[in-house]
């Protein structure tokens, strides 16, 4: 039966693809609603406060644990992004995601703040490895007509895997508040699953054909794809070495320095703002219902990011990128304004900052893997998640601290700028890559040339074609 994930537009692929692409998503998309999954576990644990008072969780420890996760992807995406680009990414795909399991099993065990400390941090690494292997894989294989619609369930599926923990967590919050192990540990039942769709996947044929394996890519196209070669760009695939300093070189050091700031700024403020989301709340005024309206919130957010996917192909990147990161700055500025503001309006403001967050939230898993060749593709994207990561920690680390010795107007204005300065950056230099092929969107004269960059258009390419010098 046909699914959401393979309906068929125009130029929809033929039913054997269809299949291929729709395993190769949900395997990849597992690692993202891990991601979230993990990351809510551990805000709906501490927010339950049996946790801190169980093992001794201090204000610090809690500051530590809420950034492990986060600081451990920085380091999983710098370094095991540029691994994948130079052994492959299916090995990585495996490994990665058997750490991530043993460490979700022992969650069950710890007993001490220092234990979920650690174990966060592996996790992260996992985590971190993940971004830079899963959406580049799918991306490779996707055809250009739809590649935002297939990474874009990605990013969806994030925000799937967060409301799904977080209800748990609110669940075992509300009836059984000593079960706190149940909600760290419970990442371990989608990573178990997800490990098993990953059996058997291919090697991707753009990292093969850049390593100069053209036999062994073709064969694999022919079979998976049940197309030739000479489809979107496959053919023109060069062979070239895994350089790590090419992404600060002249032709992709502006497309690194957007990829890590629209990131960034998508990030920084949302993961301080969701995991204290109850914290958060309660100041705008809500008191005993701020929990119920977390995991509202969560689930808003879950709406726009739909939003976006549903647009993403249809409107292009740009557009669903620089007016809701200006609508997040917009939203939070007059949540700082929350002394002056009625209750229920501070809170429909700070529920539009989450909406129009989901909306931009699936670009993180499109723009990256576009913008770099498949030489260094998850290099770019590593080190992108990483930058984003280090945003995250630092908001997630400041936002307590701030909210406790500045005041909600102040972080909310603070939060508003970091979301403005996401919008400018995205009104220069953010390209539009709908529709056209990877190996024409990453490819250094689309840089060079002056061709897209800054302008914002990039017209979908015949097979093997370069966008043209203006």
């Amino acid at each position: 039966m046909p699914t959401v994930l393979d309906r068929p537009p125009t130029n929809e692929p033929n039913p054997r693809t269809g299949r291929f692409l729709r395993r190769l998503t949900l395997a990849t998309g597992g690692g993202m609603f891990i991601d979230g999954f993990v990351f809510a576990s551990v805000a709906a644990a501490l927010a339950g406060n049996a946790m801190a008072r169980d093992i001794g969780i201090t204000a610090t420890w809690s500051a530590l644990i809420s950034a492990s996760t986060l600081v451990g992807t920085f380091f999983g995406g710098l370094g095991l992004g540029y691994v994948t680009d130079k052994v492959g990414r299916r090995p990585m795909f495996t490994i990665d995601l058997s750490v991530f399991l043993i460490c979700s099993v022992l969650m069950f065990f710890v007993t001490s703040a220092w234990h979920v400390f650690v174990l966060g941090l592996v996790m992260g690494l996992a985590v971190g490895a993940d971004y830079s292997i899963g959406s580049p894989l799918l991306a490779e294989f996707s055809p250009s007509a739809r590649r935002g619609h297939y990474l874009g369930i990605l990013e969806i599926l994030w925000n799937v895997g967060y409301v799904v923990a977080y209800l748990i967590g609110y669940v075992i919050n509300t009836n059984w508040p000593g079960a706190w192990h149940i909600t760290l540990a419970a990442s371990a039942v989608p990573a178990a699953l997800c490990l098993l769709a990953r059996h058997g996947l291919p090697e991707s044929p753009r990292w093969l054909m850049s390593k100069g394996r053209r036999e062994e890519a073709i064969a694999i196209i022919e079979r998976e794809l049940d197309t030739t070669s000479d489809s979107d760009g496959f053919h023109a695939e060069e062979p070239a070495k895994t350089r790590y300093r090419e992404l600060f070189s002249p032709a992709y050091l502006r497309r690194t320095v957007f990829a890590c700031t629209f990131w960034i700024c998508i990030v920084l403020p949302y993961f301080a703002l969701t995991f204290f989301q109850p914290t958060v709340l309660s100041a705008i005024g809500l008191g005993d219902s701020a929990l119920a309206g977390a995991l509202l919130g969560t689930v808003i957010a879950l709406l726009g990011a739909a939003t976006g996917w549903w647009l993403v192909d249809r409107v292009g990147r740009r557009t669903i990128l620089i007016w809701p990161m200006f609508g997040c700055a917009l939203a939070l500025f007059l949540v700082s304004l929350g002394h002056v503001l009625p209750i229920w309006l501070g809170t429909v403001c700070f529920f539009g900052y989450l909406y129009s967050y989901g909306i931009m939230s699936i670009l993180p898993g499109i723009y990256p893997e576009e913008v770099f060749p498949t030489s260094i593709r998850t290099s770019g994207v590593g080190l992108s998640s990483a930058a984003s990561r280090v945003g995250a920690a630092v908001g997630t680390f400041l936002l307590p601290l701030s909210l406790t010795h500045l005041g909600l107007s102040w972080s909310m204005f603070f939060m508003g700028v970091v979301s403005l300065i996401g919008g400018v950056t995205s009104l220069m230099w953010a390209p539009e890559t709908n529709g056209a092929n990877l190996t024409d969107t990453g490819h250094r004269d689309a840089d060079a040339a002056g061709s897209w960059w800054g302008k914002g258009t990039l017209a979908p390419q015949l097979p093997g074609k370069r966008p043209a010098a203006p």
